[in-house]
């Protein structure tokens, strides 16, 4: 549903098109009486039905009690034509994700966006509010660069936090989820924590914890596996960084810091200590008058004065007074290797900022099968690409695309049909956007699959013998992949079983559920020796009433299956 400039939504009149975000439309809107400027969000992805809007209305309510320096505004809530919207504070200056792309960010900018989305998440949880879908995207900048969180509590709307309810957005994106909403568990103020380490993980290394995934891929690895340290990738950063970041990262809630500020006093404090010159505590050593003046100038007595307390464990250096002066030699050589030092450091800085531009994450695609036959169908993954990005997915060497628009996490999934005049040989798949081509790899292609025809008389062709064999036969045709599906009409949250046949034995099935030309749910099955498989999903509770589709495609061709939603 679009809006035409000019609508009057409260006491707000649109003005213009903004965008289009994972929620819905973004216009800006102007208040004539109090002359201020808003922002219009008109929440397409929550369904107008009397439950979803009573949710709508319950967590506006919440999220415009808040008021903080470092949490977006919300002015006014309401419907339009049966459709939630909400208008809030206009911020002009970009977000934090467009910061991440523009380079490398240093270490006390990257501090003073963790201290200002801290304070947000903290004052939120104190009330009871969780963000749920904590990420750069929704951090947006102030013209002095303060930090303010958007969005605040609208994955909630979403009805559910688990990946069972993905309608096209999920209720948190993959790569910033903390572990509990992968698996459906209780979401509380410990996984926007998680969130904010991830955060502070891109911004001090470059990449999010676990970069060059795909989706299926990295939602495992946020529940399974443990992200490289930091200093792993940027060494300089130091086993005290690695300690803070990895305990944000916990797998367990409970293990993770109590709050959002105390994991970036801690982490200000790591990075403080990692640049600390290595020095010893100082003690002044006050000589006193030794029993026998006759001695004096031979022996001291020496009494230790602490200047500052000692931490257990840490070396003592011992300052003693009236030391004999260095050599005029020894100076001057430890001068040139301090110099000597110095410009080594700075070589090295300068070596690894350009190994980080180098080696920064490039787009990665991936190919369900490598060959295939003209007239297959393949499933091409890209990942690393610009998030909310449209773009083409390229066959060459003749320019055969399909368009494709990658999620708020950089990811995008198209099927790929391989024309039948395709000729055989390998054939580059490529990504492009912009006007620019980026990643790509090499699908080999084989002649088309062509079946045998009979002769005109309709009857078998002889095979050996000028006269025809009664056990002679024509080569039987593969049977067509076929989906069955366990109900023909399914309510909003219940489950479906989907069994195929006749797919290609012992590989692997990408099964999509859509409706029109938006894909709601996407997984994988594996597919039997017998050319079968059975899989099931739960139908999200905010994908419209009517028909929807189940698709599901091995490396060479797909099968689609049609149900009803009530």
């Amino acid at each position: 549903m679009s809006i035409a400039p000019g609508t009057k939504l409260g006491q707000y009149e649109v003005q213009d098109f903004i965008g289009q975000g994972a929620m819905g439309l973004v216009y800006r809107a102007y208040h004539v009486q109090l002359e201020r400027t808003g922002a219009v969000k008109v929440l397409q992805a929550i369904a107008p039905d009397p439950d979803a809007t009573a949710r709508f209305r319950h967590e506006a309510q919440a999220i415009a009690q808040m008021r903080h320096p470092n949490i977006l505004n919300v002015y006014d809530f309401g419907e339009f034509d049966g459709t939630p919207y909400m208008i809030v504070e206009y911020i002009a200056g970009g977000s934090l994700a467009n910061r991440l792309n523009q380079g490398p960010i240093d270490h006390a900018s990257a501090l003073k966006f963790l201290r200002g989305i801290a304070a947000g998440l903290d004052y939120a949880h104190a009330k009871g509010i969780v963000h749920r879908d904590v990420k750069p995207a929704n951090v947006l900048l102030e013209p002095d660069d303060t930090p303010v969180l958007a969005d605040f509590g609208l994955a909630k709307l979403l009805q559910g936090s688990s990946l069972k309810s993905m309608t096209g957005v999920t209720t948190g994106t993959p790569a910033y989820m903390a572990p509990e909403q992968v698996t459906g568990s209780r979401v509380g103020p410990a996984s926007d924590r998680y969130s904010l380490a991830t955060i502070a993980y891109e911004m001090l290394t470059g990449v999010i914890p676990f970069d060059g995934e795909g989706l299926m891929e990295l939602l495992y690895a946020q529940v399974h596996r443990e992200p490289a340290p930091p200093s792993s990738r940027i060494r300089s950063l130091g086993p005290r960084v690695d300690s803070v970041i990895m305990r944000g990262l916990a797998k367990d809630p409970a293990q993770r810091w109590e709050s959002c500020a105390a994991f970036v006093d801690a982490l200000s404090a790591a990075l403080a200590r990692k640049t600390e010159p290595a020095v010893g505590r100082t003690l002044v050593m006050a000589p006193v008058a030794a029993p026998r003046p006759a001695m004096a100038d031979a022996t001291r007595v020496m009494t230790p004065t602490f200047v500052d307390e000692p931490e257990a464990g840490e070396p003592i250096t011992l300052a003693y007074p009236s030391p004999p002066p260095p050599a005029p030699a020894k100076r001057s050589h430890k001068r040139r290797w301090a110099l000597a030092a110095l410009a080594i450091l700075i070589v090295l800085l300068v070596v690894g900022f350009a190994g980080y531009l180098v080696t920064r994450p490039k787009p990665v695609l991936s190919l369900s099968s490598t060959t295939v036959r003209a007239g297959d169908t393949v499933v091409v993954t890209a990942s690393n690409l610009p998030p909310d990005q449209d773009g083409d997915v390229q066959l060459l060497s003749f320019v055969h695309s399909v368009r494709f628009h990658s999620d708020s996490g950089g990811n995008a999934t198209v099927y790929l049909e391989v024309p039948v005049e395709t000729p055989p040989g390998n054939h580059t798949v490529r990504v492009c956007w912009a006007s620019t081509c980026h990643g790509s790899t090499t699908l080999h292609v084989l002649e088309p699959f062509v079946l045998p025809t009979p002769s005109g008389s309709g009857s078998p062709s002889p095979i050996s013998s000028p006269t025809p064999s009664p056990t002679s036969t024509t080569p039987a045709s593969p049977l067509p992949r076929s989906l069955a599906l366990s109900a023909g009409r399914v309510a909003r949250g219940g489950t479906m079983d989907v069994k195929g046949f006749h797919f290609s034995p012992v590989r692997t099935v990408a099964l999509t559920l859509a409706q029109g030309t938006t894909n709601k749910l996407a997984w994988y099955a594996s597919i039997g020796s017998d050319g079968t498989f059975l899989t099931s999903f739960t139908l999200p509770s905010t994908v419209g009433i009517g028909e929807a589709t189940v698709r599901a495609c091995d490396p060479t061709a797909c099968a689609s299956a049609t149900f009803t939603v009530v």
